[in-house]
């Protein structure tokens, strides 16, 4: 999975908006998740993009992006809510000195 550029200003702004330094946080592929991780936390954020194209009713291509947060698949989720997750973790975990 590739990190798009709109997610990773998405994120990036995030971090921004809790205080954190973008350029001290790793984001990893990990078995096709992105994982963000940073200094002094145990644990990491991770989330899932897939992408498909089906044919519609009228025969027409329809292409359909989903998202799953965290390392299994789960329900699919729109950007918007990774997003919200991402932020609802930044502000649950404050980082250890």
């Amino acid at each position: 999975m590739r990190f798009l550029p709109r997610e990773h200003l998405d994120m990036t702004q995030a971090l921004l908006e809790h205080g954190i330094d973008p350029s001290t946080v790793l984001f990893v592929k990990r078995r096709g998740r992105l994982h963000v991780e940073l200094p002094g936390r145990a644990d990491t954020f991770a989330f899932f993009r897939e992408k498909s194209t089906t044919l519609d009713a009228n025969g027409r291509w329809s292409d359909r992006v989903e998202y799953s947060v965290g390392t299994e698949k789960t329900k699919p989720v729109d950007w918007s809510e990774v997003l919200g997750r991402f932020k609802r973790w930044l502000s649950a975990h404050p980082m250890r000195p």
